[in-house]
């Protein structure tokens, strides 16, 4: 049975035995969960954080209430707001860069970060779409658009702006308009300027291939550094301006062993010869494959070594290689991962936040680049972003409590330029760090919510499945804004009478490459299905748990896994919520594959999707996706849908005209979370007074 709800109103409906309330007023019911999770999100949430070169001057995006805006805090003090924007339209306020002095900030206004190729969103249906714009902003004060673009980057000397558009760039003076100066096929995704500015290096993706070309600036030349049959990636500078060091990656073929080969290597060109040459390659086996987290970039010492991301112990870490040496040193702990690293202004230090000792917490570590490591913060906290702000040390910040938001170390100590207020009549449930083991033996970690100890068990249950797959999720806030949402639900979930437990299944993040590329995962088998098979048996063999009463819910990947925990066993999962999913995983032919091979591929994928299961789905589940979705596509959610009508399945569905995958309007967040509430209340049978 499906029902069909206007996609209109901010209501949802079950089986006609809920009544349709305005989400507005379940808001002013102080003791309803809508209520409680208004006044969360409504917190002050921080992102995009950057510091000037040569300045104590940070700055950073702060939402609240949905409400995005730039603002600027000198040497840690309390920040000022330099953007008046005043409504929670979705649009996004990114890609913030300094001039070396901080005296002018650049920013991206709309626009999709996760989809340059794609039309800017446009979740508030506004009559004219918008676009994305480059701002620039002087003084703290003089606000004005330089072009329609992203990735902007001020030249060393602050005078000239360069910021691209497709596979344009455009280039103008700071305080003025900028102009097209070339354009070539591709995406342009990412750009550099020389320490001279006399070059600007791109990063090109062609599809099949990327390659890194430089602009001349003085010349106005284009001219390509000798590229392979891969990506070439993340081109850096020398100090000195005299070479280039990038990576050359390629994917491994799909049913290659990759251990058997080596699929990235370490180069540099040097500009004034026009010679490439190959500095390194890995050896075969761990980190044969490149990884980096999406703020791990390349780096030159002054001494000339180059700092890279490599697993080569499994774990993901960063190393040097000096100029002529074969071999590189690691700089950061075997067993533990790094997620961001910098340089201090001086060159001599090298700060990076890892997980060392626990995989569950992040701390900011510090060591010479010739000597011991030093933890700079402590367990209580999460720490996550690294930024330099002249010679302080800028940390984006999260506790169990606390929003993400910076902390500087300066003059010796840390300072916070702003805290994030808990509303007064909030309790915070602490999450439990836990462990459980799979079917086959898995060490699985994960996050216990528990309801206050005044509402008495047992209570149903909820397995919360994160995305990605390569994510982490941890007993704190999370910095991204996707996943910080999804802690304040499943805080709300636990507070309104839940038991919830969040699960980092194999794939996730955090625990080395074995893990996170863990045999059969995905639409090679499903692996990490079993974590979160063994998620639900954990929490049915609780004495606090009604085993009856056990819901999932998630998004993306996340969805995915809802889809097939319903689809394999809805006898286990009694209700699911299921946020922009993939429900088929089945893909066109793979080139290099023969006929047959392509034939059993394809089994494998359809074997390892929900819709494979359909006739074993029984229970009811709610599906919510944005129709302007550019990571999963749309119909992913129509194609479930029809299936479940099909078998008679109990299905809500819900969709949001013009959101992207991350819904980029707090109140479609609010609304979308007010169904899933409802949802499991009614399905699980919540126990009267919870």
């Amino acid at each position: 049975m499906k029902i069909t709800i206007s996609q209109s109103r901010a209501c949802a409906i079950v089986v006609s035995l809920l009544s349709c309330t305005s989400w507005t007023a379940l808001a002013q019911d102080d003791s309803s969960p809508s209520s409680r999770l208004s006044k969360l999100m409504a917190m002050p949430f921080a992102t995009d954080m950057t510091g000037a070169k040569q300045a104590p001057r940070l700055a950073w995006v702060e939402q609240r209430s949905g409400v995005r805006n730039v603002v600027i805090s000198e040497e840690g003090n309390t920040p000022h707001q330099v953007t008046t924007y005043s409504k929670d339209d979705g649009t996004s306020l990114w890609g913030l860069t300094f001039t070396g002095d901080g005296k002018t900030l650049a920013y991206v206004e709309g626009g999709d970060p996760e989809a340059l190729a794609a039309p800017a969103p446009n979740p508030d249906n506004d009559a004219k779409r918008p676009v994305a714009a480059v701002h620039v902003v002087r003084d703290g004060k003089q606000n004005t658009i330089a072009g329609t673009g992203y990735l902007p980057e001020f030249s060393p000397n602050g005078r000239q702006l360069a910021f691209a558009q497709g596979g344009t760039l455009l280039l103008g003076a700071a305080s003025s308009s900028a102009h097209a100066v070339m354009t070539t096929d591709g995406m342009i995704t990412a750009l550099r300027w020389s320490p001279d500015g006399a070059f600007v290096a791109l990063e090109i993706n062609r599809g099949s291939h990327g390659v890194i070309a430089l602009w001349n600036t003085k010349r106005s030349i284009l001219s390509f550094i000798p590229p392979g049959l891969g990506f070439d990636r993340l081109p850096t500078f020398s100090p000195d301006g005299k070479s280039l060091a990038f990576v050359r990656t390629q994917q491994p073929p799909l049913l290659a062993s990759p251990e058997k080969g080596t699929f990235w290597s370490l180069h540099s060109y040097h500009l004034a010869s026009g010679m490439e040459e190959l500095l390194w390659t890995p050896p075969k086996g761990p980190g044969s494959r490149f990884w980096a987290a999406d703020e791990l970039d390349l780096t030159w010492t002054p001494d000339g070594r180059i700092l890279f991301p490599w697993e080569g112990s499994g774990w993901l870490r960063i190393c040097a290689l000096s100029m002529g040496s074969g071999t590189p040193e690691c700089l950061t702990p075997e067993k533990a991962e790094v997620s961001s690293y910098r340089l201090s202004s001086d060159a001599k230090s090298l700060f990076y936040t890892s997980n060392v000792g626990n995989p569950d917490y992040w701390r900011v570590w510090s060591r010479p680049l010739n000597g011991n490591a030093t933890a700079l913060t402590d367990e209580t906290t999460e720490a996550g972003l690294l930024a330099m702000a002249g010679n302080d040390l800028a940390v984006m910040m999260t506790s169990p409590t606390q929003t993400a938001h910076p902390i500087l170390h300066h003059d010796g100590q840390w300072k916070v330029p702003v805290v994030p207020a808990l509303p007064k009549e909030i309790n915070f449930v602490a999450p439990q760090s836990v462990q459980f083991h799979s079917e086959d033996g898995t060490n699985i970690h994960g996050q216990l919510f528990l309801p206050p100890t005044d509402m008495h068990g047992p209570h149903p249950a909820l397995v919360f499945v994160h995305g990605g797959p390569n994510r982490q999720m941890i007993p704190a806030f999370n910095a991204m804004g996707y996943y910080s949402n999804a802690y304040l639900m499943n805080q709300i979930l636990a507070s309104h009478g839940y038991v919830v437990l969040s699960v980092n299944y194999r794939s996730s993040t955090g625990y080395g490459q074995s893990f996170r590329e863990a045999n059969r995962i995905g639409s090679a088998g499903a692996s990490e299905y079993q974590d979160v098979r063994a998620a639900a048996q954990y929490l049915g063999a609780r004495s606090d748990v009604v085993p009856q009463h056990i819901g999932i819910w998630g998004g993306s990947w996340g969805g995915y896994l809802v889809g097939l925990a319903l689809a394999r066993d809805s006898g286990l999962f009694a209700a699911g919520v299921d946020f922009h999913g993939v429900h088929d995983m089945t893909e066109p032919d793979h080139p290099g594959l023969s006929p047959e091979e392509n034939r059993k591929q394809h089994e494998t994928e359809w074997r390892s999707s929900p819709l494979a299961d359909i006739t074993r789905w029984k229970a009811p589940v709610l599906l919510v996706h944005g129709d302007d979705d550019h990571d999963v596509e749309f119909e992913q959610s129509v194609v479930l849908s029809k299936a479940l009508t099909a078998q008679g399945v109990t299905h809500e569905d819900h969709t949001f005209p013009g959101e992207r995958h991350e819904f980029l309007r707090q109140q479609d967040w609010l609304t979308a979370y007010g169904w899933t509430i409802r949802f499991f209340d009614h399905y699980l049978e919540r126990p009267e007074g919870h």
